[in-house]
């Protein structure tokens, strides 16, 4: 009798942990399982229809239960034809740029290739709409911080403060991203996604292609920032590369030698004086500022980017040497108002600069002088054999070398 009982104790005992399991273990699994609601939307400056949807994840992956960020997506749908599971993917560059507040022209961007694949578009964590963190480095009351310093360090100590109550600032680095884009791709139900990264955001796509190999069918790595680059080191170098470009370029047309025939003797000429102090007028006050060598110095770096504003260079330089300031203050106030994301300068302080040491001889250049940088320790090439089209553009920042190491035997393919 005890034998029976004790038989059937088991069996009831057994039953119920079954029940319970078969209840569980699916509805768990489902609940780990990310999930989106997407809803028919206006995406900015596109005319065509679109989904948007949030997707919330843990800023700290190791705490689940923890604060929430939501990511915004919006989803351009294919054209002719039911899309392909394998849709186009924006990763964009900076740090700090948002993807969907360029949708329509990302949209128009890819128009023949959007065929018969979506075009997704996220904003990446503290950028645009996905829980953006913001600071304000740009101060009325205080220009000459910003005719001295890219980054104030008061201003930056001040923003640190103020972002640490409400995030952790040590997970919005690409990594994180990496994890978030996975999370999406599952969320939306896609299959592998076809990456188009552009500057810093061919970083997020080696890290997100080293994490996620499986995930990614083809990847478009454009003005390449490869992982084992220890910036920003190569900055200085590039930026007179593309200046001297610009000079040579100048010297071999005809209208633009007739207007500036001496534009290096007068870039020269502009050091120098900027290294001797000059004092300029700031709106709003009748005080004058010191200009600072090495924020004119970025500035015209970060002109060198593109051809149509490398194209005014050498009047801005030419302005200067006659004695008129205003043109460089004015841009140099505009690109600071405009520059307020802390990923900005976050994401490259923490991911790629570690150390702090003297910058080499070799890469002193008219540029930077030799003072302090931070250094990022060593980090591993990205390595895959997911087919790979990597392009270094001729621009200041970036290095023509490519990022991704991959087997001879890979074919692009479509």
């Amino acid at each position: 009798m005890r034998s029976a009982r004790a038989k059937r104790s088991s069996a009831i005992v057994l039953a119920t942990l079954s029940a319970a399991w078969c209840a569980c273990v699916p509805q768990q699994a489902r609940s780990l399982e990310p999930r989106i609601a997407m809803s028919a939307c206006e995406a900015p400056e596109l005319a065509e229809p679109a989904r948007c949807g949030v997707l919330h994840v843990a800023e700290n992956p190791r705490r689940p239960g923890g604060r929430q960020i939501p990511i915004h997506v919006v989803v351009v749908p294919a054209t002719e034809r039911q899309s392909r599971p394998d849709p186009i993917v924006m990763l964009m560059g900076g740090p700090g740029e948002d993807a969907i507040s360029g949708s329509g022209l990302y949209a128009a961007q890819f128009a023949r290739l959007r065929s018969d694949r979506d075009l997704v578009l996220i904003d990446q964590r503290g950028t645009g709409r996905s829980a953006a963190l913001r600071c304000a480095l740009y101060s009325e009351g205080d220009l000459a911080s910003t005719l001295r310093d890219l980054f104030p360090v008061a201003a930056i100590s001040s923003c640190v403060r103020e972002l640490s109550a409400r995030a952790d600032l040590t997970k919005y680095g690409f990594a994180r991203f990496a994890d978030d884009l996975e999370q999406m791709r599952r969320a939306l139900g896609y299959g592998r996604w076809n990456l188009f990264a552009g500057s810093y955001g061919t970083r997020a796509a080696q890290i997100y292609l080293r994490a996620f190999p499986q995930s990614v069918r083809t990847v478009y790595l454009g003005s390449v920032v490869p992982l084992d680059l220890a910036m920003p080191l190569p900055l200085a170098k590039a930026a007179q590369e593309a200046l001297d470009g610009v000079i040579t370029a100048c010297a071999g047309d005809a209208e633009c030698h007739a207007a500036f025939p001496r534009l290096r003797d007068e870039f020269e000429q502009v050091l120098a004086r900027l290294d001797s102090g000059v004092r300029v007028a700031v709106p709003g006050s009748n005080e004058l500022v010191t200009l600072g060598r090495g924020r004119v110095a970025e500035w015209l770096r970060s002109m060198l980017y593109q051809a149509h504003s490398a194209a005014s260079v050498p009047w801005l330089i030419h302005q200067a040497h006659e004695g008129n300031w205003q043109p460089i203050v004015d841009g140099t106030l505009e690109s600071t108002r405009r520059n307020d994301s802390a990923l900005s300068f976050g994401v490259f302080l923490r991911d790629h600069l570690q150390r702090r040491r003297r910058v080499p001889a070799r890469v002193r250049h008219r540029f930077r002088d030799g003072g302090n940088v931070r250094r990022r320790l060593s980090r591993a090439p990205a390595t895959s054999g997911v087919p790979p089209l990597a392009e270094g553009l001729a621009v200041p920042r970036l290095p023509r070398a490519g990022a991704i190491r991959r087997p001879r035997d890979v074919r692009l393919r479509r």
